[in-house]
């Protein structure tokens, strides 16, 4: 059991040191790449990009570093979970501090979307739109349920109607 204990703890700081060491630039050009791929996909102008750009630069810190406190979390509760006798309450204080990070992320990427839609077009908002449903694999299986005949599907679209 020991043995396995301490695989664990190895695994889990080189996995650290490894995200650690290359964050900044991966980060960075996932930014750029994402960036780069909504400027072509929505055809955006210049300035539309500059404002998107502006308007996420915070979004994009805030997001980071939720993620890496999200990551800590995720390792205490491993390392919690790997003991002989593991604290249930503590355990849980983890479980419900992992689920408030993710909901901040949640609200990052509404805050993302919506500074988006606040700069475009409506025909590059429906294609955003598309992207969306593309993104959320809505025209397939639905990603909350797998249920490929979800209800909640159309709804969006009767939803948007009716605004």
């Amino acid at each position: 059991m020991n043995i396995f204990l301490l695989i664990i703890n190895v695994s889990a700081i080189a996995t650290i040191l490894l995200m650690n060491s290359g964050t900044a630039p991966e980060n960075e050009s996932a930014q750029f790449s994402s960036d780069e791929f909504l400027r072509d996909y929505l055809h955006l102008t210049d300035e539309q990009y500059r404002e998107i750009s502006e308007m996420d630069a915070k979004i994009f810190r805030v997001y980071q570093n939720i993620i890496d406190m999200q990551c800590e979390a995720q390792f205490k509760l491993l390392g919690e979970l790997s003991k002989d006798n593991p604290d249930r309450q503590y355990m849980d204080s983890l479980v419900v501090n992992i689920g408030r990070l993710h909901t901040g992320l949640k609200r990052q990427t509404v805050n993302h979307f919506t500074n988006i839609r606040s700069v475009v077009d409506d025909g590059q908002e429906e294609l955003l739109e598309q992207l969306l449903i593309d993104m959320m694999e809505m025209n397939k299986q639905c990603q909350f349920c797998n249920k490929t005949d979800c209800d909640r599907r159309n709804q969006l679209f009767s939803d948007k109607k009716t605004r």
